[in-house]
C-alpha cells in the first residue's frame, strides 16, 4: 500500500504539536520539544479543529459575559 504523496514525515511534526495542543500541554514544553526558539515558529505548525478553537474562543470569552 502506497502513502498519499502529502504524508511526508515532516506532516507527523504537525500533528505532534497539534495533538499536544489540543491535549492542553504547555506551549513551552511544546516549543522545546520540537526545538524552537520562539513560540511564534511552533504556532506555524499548529492545526487545530474548528471545535476545539470555538471551545477554546468561548472558554476565553465567558467571564466577559457572565454579568449579562
Amino acid at each position: 500500500m502506497k502513502l498519499p504523496k502529502e504524508l511526508v514525515p515532516h506532516s507527523i511534526r504537525h500533528s505532534y504539536v497539534t495533538h499536544l495542543t489540543e491535549d492542553g500541554v504547555d506551549r513551552r514544553f511544546i516549543q522545546q520539544q520540537v526545538g524552537h526558539e520562539c513560540d511564534s515558529s511552533t504556532a506555524i505548525y499548529t492545526h487545530v479543529s474548528d471545535d476545539f478553537m470555538n471551545t477554546a474562543l468561548s472558554k476565553a470569552l465567558a467571564p466577559a459575559f457572565a454579568g449579562t
